[in-house]
């Protein structure tokens, strides 16, 4: 039996978060889970060992809460989905650890920084020789005109800083153009492939930088989101995925999407230095990164690989929580929850093996 870890879920009301969750209970770990959210709606809090409702990452106070909940619990890993979150965790993390020992899984800032902005993530992949797409930033009204006569239309435009598709416009025409280049913070690319051409691979690295695995998934979205992926090998994919993360060097997690040109070649159009929405779906068919992060990070073993996977499919669906009125109001008027599940609570169980 490993160890009993005490561990910290920041931004359990979001579904990357959650699938951390899941990931956890599907571990072999045996770990006492502390979850927090700046909502206290958020599904997570109700799941967790101990629950509070947090500060704003850009709330002045936060670092300070953050320190304050990980000396209170004894915290020994911090965890988190959360993009404006892990940037504040990027930032602190040596401070937490030497004010704490709690040791945050997330990648250095100049790391993130370059998943972060969709303009930076193109620059990155050109400069270190990785297929990328053809991209202009939307105020260089030369690039976007050069881009323009290269690839025609369509194209498409996406906020630097965009998730989950928000703001992506489709350009079709001049007057797509121009309004996409009205807007401030855009880059406009080449549109690769089709919708049956997307794929997501995840990537876990180790402290020496070496990818210790991968698994490949062509997937379907629905507003941004993964709900139908096919796990296969996928050799090219997965091969060009390998050799952005091994030139990143992530600290644990990164989720490389892609897409297959017309030509065939596989082609990066944005990272995730993170856990990804995938991670729960990866962890229920044996490839459980968020377990090898805590193992080799936080507990300092020296891990094997991960499982090389190579068939599944992971259809996803709304469900259901129904949380009991006592433990909504104490997280609402006192901002904690010590023991949520001690309250009843019910999820749908539709479509569940009888």
């Amino acid at each position: 039996m490993s160890t009993r870890l005490t561990v910290l879920v920041l931004g359990v009301g979001g579904n990357v978060s959650q699938g951390i969750l899941k990931s956890l209970q599907m571990s072999s770990l045996t770990c006492k889970v502390i979850g927090a959210c700046v909502s206290s709606r958020a599904a997570g809090l109700f799941t967790v060992d101990r629950a509070y409702v947090s500060p704003y990452a850009n709330d002045p106070g936060f670092v300070d809460w953050l320190i304050s909940i990980c000396r209170h619990d004894g915290i020994q890993a911090v965890l988190c989905g959360s993009e404006p979150v892990l940037a504040v965790l990027s930032i602190h993390a040596q401070r937490i650890r030497l004010e704490t020992g709690a040791i945050c899984i997330v990648s250095p800032p100049q790391c993130l920084s370059i998943g972060a902005d969709k303009l930076a993530t193109c620059q990155w992949l050109e400069k270190n020789g990785f297929n990328f797409p053809r991209y202009a930033a939307s105020e260089n009204q030369a690039d976007v005109e050069a881009l323009v006569r290269d690839c025609g239309y369509p194209l498409i435009a996406k906020p630097r800083a965009g998730k989950s598709a928000q703001g992506l416009i489709y350009i079709r025409s001049p007057a797509d153009l121009a309004h996409a280049t009205s807007l401030a913070d855009y880059v406009v690319q080449e549109l690769l492939g089709d919708d049956d051409s997307e794929y997501t691979v995840g990537c876990f690295s180790d402290r020496d930088g070496r990818v210790r695995g991968t698994i490949a998934m062509r997937r379907e979205l629905l507003q941004g989101t993964t709900f139908r992926a096919e796990i296969g090998d996928f050799p090219s994919v997965r091969n060009e995925a390998i050799r952005i993360a091994a030139a990143l060097q992530p600290m644990g997690p990164s989720n490389i999407q892609l897409r297959m040109t017309k030509e065939g070649r596989p082609t990066c159009f944005e990272i995730n230095v993170r856990f990804s929405g995938t991670t729960p779906m990866r962890a229920r068919f044996g490839f459980n990164d968020v377990e090898s992060a805590l193992r080799h990070y936080a507990m300092g073993e020296d891990i094997p690989d991960l499982p090389h996977i190579s068939q599944g499919l992971a259809l996803r669906y709304w469900d259901e929580m129904y949380v009991d009125p006592r433990a909504y109001s104490t997280l609402q008027e006192t901002g904690k929850l010590e023991a949520p599940k001690l309250y009843p609570l019910k999820v749908e169980d539709y479509g569940a093996s009888q």
